[in-house]
């Protein structure tokens, strides 16, 4: 089963976003996306522009038996060189793709998002299409253009960090309201230092929340109990369908997989065959 169709039967599953490495490390890559294989139905693969492409990376996953999402980036990229990449996505056999702006030089602007998901649905039809949400963003001018990408056609709406509970349930809310059969995926991180917490916060121009600064500052084991009392939460919120989980680090530190799945697992997240949890 796949990750877009566990969401369709209402499954709540999990993804596991990565890093890829700076080259081709096969190695690396494949330690990297197994990192909760117990638990996820599907390896997130980012886009950096200093490291190998998540489409180069999402093809080698796929050789190697695994569910890989493709980051389709588009800026600073022409609509020949993103319909070229589609088309080779397509042809390898890859079923899902998340259409976002990514990181770019200012002065190349690119495609638009919605150009590319139109790009994708000609190109490679039958292609699962996501499209990213800043949840901390409600200006009128991020709603039209989440408006944009869900009539463009995507289908799923992948969110940053979960830091505060009510900023993604008013965005899920719109995301609902606007498109009701898309599906929204929630971002969990679990951050262990104040100093983690600034660096994802300053990097992704989001708020850090005191509260959780505070339970972050009292030490691991508070700060473990706080992003699994995130995952509970976001189990249980209607609106949210299924949980994309981040390391802080792209190879995060012994005993960081364990605890992660044993969260997964205490909140009835992520079973390995992709069954419904008791929601």
């Amino acid at each position: 089963m796949s990750f877009a169709e566990a969401m369709e039967r209402g499954e709540f599953p999990v993804s596991l976003e990565i890093t890829p490495p700076l080259t081709s490390k096969p190695a690396v890559l494949r330690r990297r996306a197994r990192l909760l294989e117990a638990r996820t139905l599907t390896v997130n693969v980012i886009q950096r522009p200093e490291r190998q492409s998540s489409l180069e990376a999402a093809l080698e996953l796929k050789r190697e038996g695994l569910e890989p999402i493709w980051h389709l980036a588009t800026g600073g990229r022409t609509r020949d060189a993103i319909a070229a990449d589609v088309t080779r996505a397509h042809e390898a056999g890859l079923g899902h793709v998340l259409c976002l702006r990514g990181d770019h030089a200012a002065d190349t602007p690119g495609t638009r998002v919605t150009e590319a998901i139109a790009i994708v649905q000609e190109r490679a039809p039958g292609m699962a299409i996501g499209a990213a949400l800043d949840q901390y963003r409600t200006d009128e001018r991020a709603d039209r253009l989440l408006t944009a990408k869900l009539r463009a056609g995507a289908r799923s709406i992948w969110t940053q960090p979960v830091f505060d509970l009510a900023p993604l349930l008013r965005s899920a809310g719109f995301v609902k309201a606007t498109r009701p059969d898309a599906h929204v995926v929630a971002m969990a991180m679990p951050l262990l230092t104040p100093e983690s917490l600034d660096a994802i916060s300053e990097r992704l121009h989001i708020p850090a929340p005191e509260a959780l600064r505070t339970r972050i500052a009292a030490g691991e084991e508070e700060a473990w109990g706080a992003f699994e009392e995130t995952l509970a939460t976001l189990a249980r919120v209607e609106l949210v369908d299924a949980v994309a989980i981040m390391t802080y680090r792209a190879d995060p530190p012994e005993g960081t997989a364990e605890r992660i799945i044993a969260a997964l697992r205490r909140t009835g997240i992520g079973d390995t065959a992709g069954a419904a949890a008791d929601r």
